[in-house]
């Protein structure tokens, strides 16, 4: 169950990418840990060691030029400490390997009339690659991608569509996206077992598919737990039949996710996943300031170091994604030749989402309980239980 570290799964990812030319998009998924089989669909990318059984390696495409890569920040800011600030780490890692310039940057925006303001920048200081984070960005970078089609464009969490919502497909877009209630749909059965009181809860920022898909996921996943132990645990905060549920309308507003938080605890919810970035840190000073004995879900990177120290004791797990990779990849493509457009899915088979351990509350779990959870990971991966009810990816 331990998620796949992301150094490990670097190596994994890049048996998704495409190397073969011409400007076909297509919906990719990385192939699984230990196959060594690649789909053949799928072409590999070049290892950076040449081939012992070619005489004379062609070493040109190992000394390509660093590409510049700049990117662009939804409104929760680089320093999120989740989907922007891992988003910015795969740049920094492709930095670091020599896929990325060292000039390369970010800019982050303070309000949704930043986006366009912040491309035109990159564009005019030459940025060659630039990677837009979340799903509020989808139509400005549909717009600019089109605009500059001599510049590739990794867009995080979102797919790319015209107006009759058809994949637009564009020939210079990546799209990374996640099949998050994989592992939430696992993180909800944990809860379940997990929790006094029979009630748990969730809020988001917004109710946008990349937020929502982790409550969706989360409270099936309970709700999997009552069918098998015949228990009637709660889940507060969504509903999975009209699609809606409990939203601050923001990301940024600290205050509001402090209320709202503490209105679910008042309701005896033990157990909490708060969607969209920091706005779970309110959640656990409520947990502080009020004495309970009561346990955060986090979202996209492992919260237990993502966040301060004092919230170690809170985190029972995360449902991560392994957004870092994805984009050190996209450059690192990019950079070597092989880069293809398309939608690349992370999903528990490729270990493009999963569940962080369960660190301080680990005691807390019973030997029966991590069994039937590392059971239920499997059964997801090979299709025995379907826990992808949010479509992602084209």
């Amino acid at each position: 169950m331990k998620f796949k570290r992301l150094i490990a799964l670097l190596g994994v990812l890049a048996l998704l990418a495409a190397a073969c030319g011409g400007s076909d998009t297509t919906t990719t998924t990385a192939a699984a840990v230990g196959d060594t089989t690649p789909d053949t669909t799928q072409a590999v990318v070049d290892d950076t060691t040449p081939d012992t059984t070619v005489s004379t390696p062609d070493t040109t495409e190992m000394m390509m030029d660093a590409i510049k890569t700049c990117l662009v920040t939804d409104l929760a800011g680089v320093d999120d400490r989740s989907f922007n600030a891992s988003a910015w780490q795969g740049v920094q890692d492709a930095m670091a390997a020599g896929y990325a310039t060292e000039d390369s940057f970010f800019l982050e925006s303070a309000d949704a009339s930043d986006w366009q303001p912040n491309i035109d920048q990159m564009v005019s200081q030459g940025c060659q690659h630039i990677v837009t984070v979340g799903f509020a960005l989808g139509e400005v970078t549909a717009i600019n991608a089109q605009a500059h089609p001599d510049i590739t464009w990794t867009m995080i969490d979102n797919v790319l569509t015209d107006e009759n919502f058809a994949p637009l497909g564009l020939a210079n877009v990546r799209e990374l996206v996640y099949q998050t209630d994989e592992a939430a749909f696992a993180a909800g059965y944990l809860a379940a077992g997990v929790s006094s009181t029979g009630i748990l809860c969730t809020y988001g920022g917004a109710n946008f598919p990349t937020v929502s898909i982790f409550m969706d996921g989360f409270t099936r996943g309970a709700m999997h737990y009552n069918d098998v132990k015949g228990t009637s645990v709660e889940v507060k905060g969504w509903d999975p039949e009209a699609g809606d549920g409990l939203f601050t309308g923001s990301f940024t507003d600290m205050a509001l996710a402090r209320s709202t938080a503490e209105s679910l605890f008042q309701e005896n919810c033990d157990i909490i996943i708060p969607v969209g970035g920091a706005i779970n840190l309110p959640a656990g000073d409520a947990i502080n300031d009020l004495g309970l004995d009561a346990a955060l879900i986090g979202v996209d990177a492992d919260a237990y170091f993502a966040m301060d120290t004092q919230y170690q004791p809170l985190w029972l797990t995360t449902v991560e994604k392994a957004i870092a990779p994805f984009v050190t990849l996209a450059v690192k493509d990019q950079q070597e030749g092989t880069w293809s457009p398309g939608s690349f899915v992370g999903n528990l088979a490729n270990d493009g989402v999963g569940l962080s351990p369960y660190h301080d509350w680990d005691a807390r779990v019973s030997d029966e309980l991590k069994a039937e959870v590392e059971q239920l990971l499997a059964d997801i991966k090979d299709g025995t239980i379907e826990a992808a009810f949010t479509p992602v990816g084209y």
